[in-house]
């Protein structure tokens, strides 16, 4: 008889640790230091559990299927480095995570991408460099005013995928994943879905 999956839903909203904009000193996540943010929280997950069919509960292995967080913009277009709130989501629901992490936007006018957090002048100049590749206004058709945000975020996609080791994000030296927003300020929503490697 196969294990069957019963799953429990979080939707208790709590705060949690990190950077709340590129101009805050991303560094220090590395250093296991952090600051409370106003502007990124952890929503809520869905976690599945295998459990065994004499039902004596759950397997030692628990997979979480979903973790969602959500992060509020501080304005139209700007990078917010969201790595210490991924990592948090990861150590509290996933510690024991071998494989990777997928990370998605499930919006059209925001993405996700990873560059240097060391320098928050990194993150301006690709904003700054987007600004001038795609203009704000350059006789668009669509009506809403904010086809420049479509574009953008095509350009930076909406999917990372990161690998992760017992429950640790397998960073560069000088990595960070940022949310790129380019049509807030918003309250802009990431899904997290941890993925085990195979093995025995």
């Amino acid at each position: 008889m196969a294990p069957r999956s019963v799953c429990y839903k979080y939707s208790a909203v709590e705060t949690v640790w990190g950077y709340s904009s590129v101009g805050r000193a991303s560094r220090s996540h590395r250093e296991g230091q952090g600051f409370e943010s106003p502007y990124l929280h952890l929503y809520g997950c869905n976690s599945c559990f295998s459990v065994s069919p004499n039902g004596d509960g759950p397997e030692k292995r628990a997979a979480v299927s979903l973790i969602e967080l959500l992060v509020a913009t501080p304005s139209r277009e700007v990078l917010v480095d969201i790595t210490q709130q991924v990592q948090s989501a990861l150590a509290e629901k996933a510690s024991r995570l071998n494989g990777v992490v997928s990370i998605f936007i499930p919006h059209t006018t925001a993405g996700v991408t990873i560059n240097e957090g060391a320098d928050p002048s990194v993150a301006h100049d690709i904003i700054a460099g987007l600004a001038r590749l795609v203009p704000k206004s350059a006789g668009y058709l669509h009506s809403e005013g904010n086809s420049d945000a479509h574009i953008k975020t095509s350009l930076i996609g909406n999917h990372v995928t990161v690998p992760v080791g017992q429950g640790r994000l397998r960073l560069g030296t000088w990595q960070s994943i940022y949310l790129a927003e380019f049509d807030g300020p918003r309250k802009r929503v990431v899904w997290l879905t941890p993925i085990p490697a195979e093995g025995p």
